[in-house]
């Protein structure tokens, strides 16, 4: 993959949706990708007590389509009827489960990059991301870009992306995880670091007899990584730190002021390295967006 060619921004016409507009535009005119529009009209059923035989006309799918169609399309002229024609804007809206609607959409349309912004959950956000965006990274085949896990979307966030930080493990898909890093950074202009995270203690005891330990597994981690920018024939800059991963990785990011954290999904559900199985905490504790492959 050279850029992201289509892009699909499903929204909710949410304040967090609103604020990720700015970063859908800044992605779409630098990769001179298409825009597909998606709202998911959500009917649930738990809404109506199993004892209540409601008839057709008391639920009108139809009609919840229609007003949404008509939503996105006041969406689309208020935010995106400016751009060029290179970046094709086409609205879709659909009813059922948002995030099947999300991912078969995905799928059946060669999207290269879905923009997903998360909703915070007032005081269980630090905990939890929306269930949408969990089911969307776990299932996902392409790209998933998530913005920043807080309640109150950012005021005044810049959508340029001048920085971006690289999360790794020490495995051969790192190597594959880096040069789609360097690609985004070269339609960005951008400059790119490295960052890993080895396993250690962060209180207790341990955390101070395990020093010799941590030592070990830093100079091995540095060891392999040195070996991989030789394969790649880079030269970037490297943080290795022990401790838990987005931990590690959010203390990385704002250290560099990254703009944007580039970082291994895969498939969740198959046994990858640890730092994908951390990536639903890695989204939620950034401080910035991510791209997840």
């Amino acid at each position: 993959m050279n850029g992201f060619n289509r892009i699909l921004f499903p929204t909710d016409f949410s304040p967090q949706a609103e604020a990720a507009v700015p970063f859908v535009r800044e992605m779409a005119l630098r990769h001179g990708a298409s825009i597909a529009l998606l709202h998911a009209v959500y009917i649930p059923a738990y809404a109506y007590p199993p004892e209540i035989a409601l008839p057709p006309a008391a639920i009108d799918p139809a009609g919840f389509v229609e007003t949404g169609s008509e939503l996105l399309e006041q969406f689309a002229k208020r935010h995106f009827s400016d751009l060029p024609s290179v970046n094709c804007v086409s609205r879709y809206a659909a009813a059922g489960d948002p995030a099947t609607l999300i991912t078969d959409f995905a799928h059946e349309r060669n999207i290269d990059l879905i923009m997903l912004p998360t909703h915070g959950l007032g005081v269980f956000r630090r905990w939890l991301i929306g269930s949408v965006t969990a089911k969307v990274l776990h299932d996902a085949h392409c790209a998933v870009w998530t913005g920043v896990h807080v309640e109150e979307p950012p005021v005044g966030q810049h959508p340029r992306i001048r920085t971006i930080l690289c999360a790794i493990d020490v495995q051969p898909s790192a190597e594959d995880l880096i040069v789609q890093a360097l690609r985004l950074a070269s339609k960005h202009t951008a400059t790119v670091f490295l960052v890993h995270c080895v396993p250690g203690p962060e209180v207790g005891p341990e955390r101070y007899f395990d020093q010799t330990l941590e030592r070990s597994l830093i100079a091995a981690a540095r060891g392999e990584i040195a070996g991989m920018q030789q394969r790649l024939q880079t030269s970037l800059e490297v943080c290795v730190a022990a401790g838990s991963v987005s931990r590690v990785i959010h203390q990385a990011a704002v250290r560099h002021s990254a703009d944007v954290i580039v970082a291994g999904r895969g498939r969740l559900q198959q046994p990858f390295g640890r730092l994908r199985t951390n990536v639903y905490s890695i989204v939620r504790d950034s401080p910035c967006p991510v791209i997840s492959y």
